[in-house]
């Protein structure tokens, strides 16, 4: 019984090492967005949601959206997973598409609120609801 218990012990170390190796290429990418849609107004207080439009391409899949958020402004990054960086033996179908996904902030204030999406090497998308 304790042979079994320390051969699954081992077998679980082994595993979570694969899958957790500080030396593998960092294969984090910062994803295009063609579109940012966001209310022109919004109540104080109540949830403001806003619905990026991001382009996925080759072998790219989408993993989160990631938000810096100060009293009247914000800025989002979408960030994606690109499986070849650091594997050259990887074939990605041609296939560029897009997906949509959505983001809610909690103004507390009023006035205007700057909503920026960050695109790396690509200008900015800004937009600029009123807060009522």
């Amino acid at each position: 019984m304790k042979r079994a218990l320390l051969g699954m012990g081992v077998a679980c170390l082994v595993g979570l090492a694969a899958t957790c190796n500080p030396f593998a290429p960092d294969q984090s990418v910062v994803l295009g967005v063609e579109k940012l849609d966001a209310p022109a107004t919004s109540p104080v207080g109540s949830p403001l949601t806003v619905v990026l439009t991001v382009t996925i391409g080759m072998c790219e899949r989408f993993d989160r959206l990631e938000a810096m958020s100060t009293g009247s402004s914000a800025t989002l990054t979408a960030w994606g997973v690109n499986p070849t960086i650091g594997n050259k033996d990887i074939a990605c179908p041609t296939i560029i598409k897009s997906e949509t996904h959505s983001y809610q902030f909690n103004p507390s204030t009023r006035g205007a609120f700057q909503i920026t999406v960050d695109q790396g090497r690509l200008p900015p998308l800004t937009a600029t609801v009123q807060v009522q």
